[in-house]
């Protein structure tokens, strides 16, 4: 801006009003200045909190995979005994059937049903070797499920039938299986 000469200088109107101008502007400036500062502070500590909630978060989220990851070893540990003992308590059972199994062949001679029994006695067999033979190792395996692969077997065995087999009465029967072959008029006693 250009003011006019006047008498020992500037006109003291037109200065006295360009500072005037640049007072308000620099006050507006400031104004604004302050304001985007309290912006940037309240946006500095909205972020700031946002912050403190994810490491929050994420700290609950580390815990609960640690949490998650345990739980699977405890459940791991936990079916690996479980198929310990059902395998266990199905190599009794079967060595108490083919126990009785012969008894019922030294008694009766082999026919068609005694032979379908035989097969099935084979495949329980074959079953349990596979099963004491599989590594621990591959227990880890999503696709290994000995108990699994037993009753698919024996479902598949007894498909035709018209009752469903029932795998735990199978390994964990009520009654004892030589009062059940002798109820059932297959066993008897030595004496007999």
């Amino acid at each position: 801006m250009k003011f006019k000469s006047a008498k020992n200088g500037y006109d003291p109107e037109e200065v006295d009003k360009y500072v005037k101008r640049i007072r308000e502007v620099y006050d507006e400036t400031l104004v604004a200045q302050r304001d985007r500062i309290f912006e940037l502070k309240d946006a500095l500590m909205r972020a700031e909190a946002a912050l403190k909630a994810y490491e929050n978060q994420k700290a609950r989220i580390g815990s609960a995979i640690e949490s998650a990851l345990s739980k699977a070893d405890e459940i791991e540990r936990l079916t690996r005994r479980k198929i310990a003992k059902e395998l266990s308590a199905l190599r009794n059972f079967h060595k108490q059937w083919v126990e009785h199994f012969a008894k019922i062949l030294r008694k009766y001679p082999l026919d068609d049903e005694l032979k379908k029994t035989d097969e099935a006695d084979k495949a329980i067999a074959g079953l349990l070797a596979e099963a004491d033979s599989t590594p621990p190792a591959s227990l880890k395996a999503p696709d290994f499920d000995p108990v699994g692969m037993i009753e698919d077997h024996l479902a598949a065995e007894s498909a035709a039938d018209e009752e469903p087999f029932d795998y735990d009465a199978a390994v964990h029967p009520d009654e004892n299986l030589e009062q059940i072959l002798k109820d059932l008029g297959v066993l008897f006693d030595d004496n007999n």
